[in-house]
C-alpha cells in the first residue's frame, strides 16, 4: 500500500526537478540548488536549508524547485506543518508550469494521508481534492490516480476508491509492483485502510528478538523517532503515560530509532525513563519495510498483526487517539490459535548465537553493530512544537 511514497521519492529526485525547465532556470539558482543537494546528499540539512533559502531569494521568490526540495527536506525532519507549507509556495511558484502545479499538489496529498490517523480525519478529504487537483492539471501523473483510490478506500468509501484502482491498472505505463498491490487490494479492500504488518525483525541491545510473532498478541505501538527531532522528543511523556496506563495489560511500545549516535541515543532513553524495548535502526532497514520517512511516525498493531492506526507528526488530539485505538485494539475478541507462523526471513534477522524470542521492557545495553549509520540535523524552531502532550485518561 506505501508504494505512493516509495514513487514519490523517485518523483522528488534532484534529475526530475530540474530537467523539465532548465532553461528557464538562471545559472545563479542552478548553482545554489546544485550546492543544496549536495549538502542534502550529506544529511546536512541546515546547509541545505540556506541553500535552497539563498537561491528562492536569487530567483525572487519564484523558484518552484526549491520550494519542492524545502518540502522533502522539512518532510523529513520532522516539520511537517513547515512541509505542508513549502508545498503551497511551489504551487504557486509554478505559475502556468502544469506539471510542477501537479507535483506540488501530489506531494501534498501524500503527506496529508501520512497525517491522517482515522477515516474522518478531515486530511483525508483535503488529501483528496488535492489528488483531484493534480489529476485535472496533469493526467501524465498515474500515482496519484492510485494514491486517490487508497485516500477514498481510508474514507470508507470502497465503491469509489476500487473503480479509481481500476483506472489505475487500465493506465498504460503504471508500475508493475504497484498494480499487484492495486489487485490485492481490489479482492480485499478493507485492507487498504487496514493493512497487515510487513514481516520485520530485530534484536534489541539488550539481545531481545522483535518479530511479528514474538509481538502476536499484544497490541504494540510502534515509534519512529529520533533525538535530534523536536516533536519526538516532546512526544515522550506522552508515551511515558501510555506506559504506565496500559500497563499488565497485553501492551507493548517498541521505539525504533533513526539516530546515528548510539551514546547520545542511549542517554536520552535512559534520561527520559523510556521503559520499554528501544531500538536504534542504524542499517535504516526497519524505517524501509514500514515506508517511514517523517517523524515521529506512530503505528498502532493490533493483536492480530494489522495496523490500526497510523499517523505521521503530533498534536493535541494524537495522544487520545492513541489511547481510543489500543482500548479498541485491547478489547477486541482474539484467539491465540491464530498466530502467525514466523517466516524465514524474520527468523534470519536474529543475532547468531541468541536463544532469546521474546521482548522486554528496560533501557539499552550492550553494543550494537552499525551498518552505514544515517545522519539527521535539525534546526532548532523554538515553539513550534507543544513542550507538553496531555494524555486524556
Amino acid at each position: 500500500m506505501r508504494t505512493v511514497t516509495v514513487l514519490l521519492l523517485v518523483i522528488l529526485s534532484s534529475a526530475f526537478l530540474l530537467r523539465a525547465d532548465d532553461e528557464k532556470v538562471a545559472p545563479e539558482v542552478a548553482q545554489a540548488i546544485s550546492q543544496g543537494d549536495a549538502f542534502l546528499a550529506r544529511k546536512d540539512f541546515e546547509k541545505a536549508r540556506d541553500a535552497y533559502h539563498r537561491a528562492d531569494k536569487l530567483a525572487h521568490h519564484t523558484c518552484a524547485y526549491c520550494f519542492l526540495r524545502l518540502f522533502s527536506l522539512e518532510r523529513n525532519v520532522g516539520d511537517l506543518s513547515a512541509a505542508l507549507d513549502y508545498a503551497k509556495k511551489a504551487l504557486a511558484a509554478a505559475g502556468d508550469n502544469k506539471s510542477i502545479a501537479a507535483l506540488a499538489h501530489l506531494v501534498r496529498s501524500t503527506l496529508l494521508t501520512e497525517m491522517a490517523g482515522k477515516p474522518g480525519d478531515k486530511k483525508l478529504k483535503e488529501a483528496e481534492e488535492e489528488l483531484r487537483d493534480c489529476l485535472a492539471l496533469d493526467p501524465r501523473q498515474v500515482v496519484a490516480q492510485l494514491d486517490l483510490g487508497i485516500v477514498l478506500l481510508k474514507q470508507m468509501r470502497d465503491a469509489e476508491g476500487l473503480a479509481e484502482l481500476n483506472k489505475y491498472i487500465a493506465t498504460p505505463g503504471a508500475d508493475p509492483k504497484a498494480i499487484a498491490e492495486a489487485q490485492r487490494i481490489i479482492a480485499n479492500p478493507i485492507r487498504g485502510r487496514e493493512p497487515f504488518a510487513p514481516d520485520f525483525a530485530f534484536v534489541t541491545l539488550e539481545g531481545a528478538n522483535v518479530t511479528n510473532a514474538t509481538l502476536h498478541g499484544k497490541v504494540v505501538l510502534l515509534d519512529f523517532w529520533g533525538t535530534w527531532c523536536p516533536p519526538c522528543r516532546a512526544s515522550v511523556p506522552m508515551l511515558v503515560e501510555l506506559h504506565k496506563k496500559f500497563a499488565n495489560r497485553p501492551f507493548e511500545i517498541v521505539g525504533i530509532s533513526s539516530d546515528h549516535d548510539e551514546v547520545t541515543w542511549k542517554n536520552f532513553v535512559a534520561k527520559n525513563q523510556m521503559a520499554w524495548p528501544e531500538y536504534i535502526d542504524l542499517s535504516g532497514k526497519v524505517l524501509a519495510q514500514f515506508k517511514v520517512h517523517s517523524f515521529p511516525t506512530f503505528i498502532v498493531i493490533d493483536r492480530e498483526g494489522v495496523i490500526r492506526f497510523r499517523q505521521s507528526g503530533v498534536s493535541q488530539s494524537t495522544a487520545g487517539d492513541l489511547v481510543d485505538t489500543i482500548n479498541k485494539a485491547i478489547k477486541k475478541p482474539f484467539t491465540a490459535e491464530s498466530a502467525p507462523k514466523e517466516t524465514t526471513s524474520n527468523a534470519g534477522s536474529r543475532a547468531p548465537g541468541n536463544g532469546t524470542n521474546s521482548i522486554s521492557a528496560g533501557g539499552p545495553r550492550g553494543n550494537g553493530r552499525p551498518l552505514q549509520p544515517a545522519r539527521w540535523h535539525y534546526r532548532s524552531l523554538p515553539g513550534r512544537f507543544p513542550s507538553r502532550i496531555k494524555l486524556a485518561m
